[in-house]
């Protein structure tokens, strides 16, 4: 998916459900207090390859790790 198909799903799944769009404003800003984070999760987010994806998300911060595993769950569902 790359990074347009990535903001229009998660516009369209935020217009559409105000729990997933809580969920979502929260773990943002759990990201967002970790200093350039933000580009290397978006990175990871638009990663087809699995392996890749996992090997990149064991390079992050516990919390970070853990905050991003959410939001590709969310996505995913």
């Amino acid at each position: 998916m790359n990074g347009y198909q990535l903001i229009m799903k998660l516009q369209r799944r935020i217009a559409q459900d105000p729990n997933f769009a809580n969920r979502f404003n929260k773990a943002v800003a759990d990201l967002n207090r970790i200093p350039g984070l933000q580009q290397e999760v978006l990175r990871i987010m638009q990663m087809n390859n699995e392996a890749q994806r996992q090997k990149a998300l064991d390079s992050l911060p516990k919390q970070a790790k853990h905050t991003v595993e959410d939001l590709l769950k969310m996505l995913n569902n």
